[in-house]
This record gives structure tokens, C-alpha cells and sequence, in this order.
């Protein structure tokens, strides 16, 4: 890496104001080669699943991704709550199943083919950076270190540091939901019904209606499926 790119992501480091930081992320990627990208700090507001997001993805791809629920099925967000290294989209676009397959359609319906996956964590943020490199179709994804993956790698320490300042995680998004809670918003995520939950946790429906109620306004949703959806934005439960 040279000392001109090595001096660019200083800057993104260092950079004072929002905006600034995000031209200048957007900058560094595409020098770097990734045309499109996506970085969620891992928590959202309660209406808008991309809060905070810095991203320069189709807006019909976001729009898609709203409209169908994609949230709820995202194999991206799932493994990068979970694991540390990252995830190449073609490898696991080849052994999706289920609900996974029709994600990784819209991702390519809309040109976003090749790209890679990392988990970021600092402090509280428990989120990702995901790229699209530009290529040929019929290539695939370029993980040489010394190519656009290496610099992306050395770019995070960077990034990060940005990101503690212009995307600290608010004070407003801790919750404080009680285990009964987590727990029954986790079963309805997977699609069980309130009869089937307390059969499933040994009590009443109205017990778990009184839980799902609970938890709906302490996340400040509407509805059962707005408080599933919030409660995986943000990391607080995570769907099988």
C-alpha cells in the first residue's frame, strides 16, 4: 500500500464532520475498486432498518429489501452477528436454502453479484461493512490480500475510528426487555403462533400476549412483526 492511500484512510480517520466522512469513505472504496457498498453500525431505529447506514446501494434495491421483509431472512446480517471472519456472497449464494435463496435473487436483480461480507465490532457496535467489487461477470470474487481485499482489510482500523464518532450507537436504542421477552419475540420471529409460544414455554396465551405486548412498547414498535423486525436490526435476538 502506498503512502497516498495509506495518507486517505489517515484522513477517514481523522475527518470532523459526517458528511465529510462519508464522501471521503466513498472515495477510498471506489480507489480502492468496490463499486458499491454498505456499512451498518448494527442498530436501527424503529421504523427504518438502514438508520445510520452509509451506503451507496441501489435505492430500488433498498426499497426491495423494505418491501419484502428481507430483514427477516438476511443471511448477512445473521452471520455477521455471529462470527468474526467474513462471508464471500458466492460461496454462500451456491449453498443457500429456504428463504436465503430469494435474498441473494434480489441482491442480484439488482447488479449486486460479487462482494464480501466483514463483521465489525468496536464498543457497542456490532455491525458490518459489505462491498461489490467491480468485475466481470464470469469472474469471481478476488480474495488475493495484495489486490482490493488487502486494502479493504487495512482500511477497517480506519474506518472504524471514523465511525466511532459519526456513528456512536444512541442512548435511546438500549433495551431492557426481561428474559420472557427475548424469548418469546425469538419464537414468534421463527413463525410460531401465541398458542403454539405457550406450549413451547410451559404458559398461558394471555401470559404471552402480556410478554408480546411488553416487548412491542418497550421497542416502541406497532405490532408482534415491527417488534421482531427491531429486535433483530438491532442484534437483540437472532432467527434460526
Amino acid at each position: 500500500m502506498n503512502k497516498e492511500m495509506l495518507d486517505d484512510f489517515s484522513v477517514l480517520a481523522r475527518t470532523a464532520y459526517k458528511r465529510d466522512w462519508d464522501s471521503q469513505l466513498r472515495a477510498v472504496l471506489q480507489r480502492i475498486g468496490y463499486e458499491h457498498y454498505l456499512m451498518n453500525p448494527g442498530f436501527s431505529t424503529i421504523n427504518d432498518p438502514f438508520h445510520n447506514t452509509v451506503t451507496n446501494y441501489p435505492v430500488e434495491w433498498i426499497r426491495s429489501y423494505k418491501d419484502e421483509n428481507l430483514i427477516v431472512v438476511d443471511p448477512i446480517l445473521r452471520h455477521c452477528r455471529r462470527h468474526f471472519v467474513p462471508l464471500f456472497w458466492g460461496p454462500a449464494r451456491r449453498r443457500a436454502r429456504g428463504g436465503s435463496v430469494g435474498f441473494w435473487r434480489t441482491y442480484e436483480r439488482h447488479g449486486l453479484i460479487h462482494g464480501v461480507s466483514i463483521p465489525l465490532r468496536y464498543n457497542d457496535m456490532s455491525g458490518s461493512l459489505s462491498v461489490v467489487q467491480r468485475i466481470k461477470p464470469d469472474y469471481e470474487f478476488d480474495q488475493d490480500l495484495d489486490g482490493p481485499l488487502g486494502k479493504l482489510f487495512m482500511l477497517i482500523p480506519f474506518m472504524l475510528e471514523g465511525a466511532r464518532k459519526h456513528l456512536s450507537h444512541p442512548d435511546e436504542f438500549h433495551s431492557d426487555l426481561t428474559l420472557r421477552e427475548f424469548e418469546v419475540l425469538k419464537w414468534s420471529g421463527a413463525g410460531k403462533t401465541t398458542w403454539e409460544i405457550s406450549c413451547i414455554l410451559g404458559c398461558s396465551e394471555r401470559t404471552i400476549n402480556f410478554h408480546i405486548a411488553n416487548a412491542i412498547r418497550k421497542l416502541g414498535a406497532t405490532n408482534r412483526r415491527q417488534a421482531v423486525c427491531v429486535a433483530m436490526a438491532r442484534g437483540l435476538i437472532a432467527v434460526e
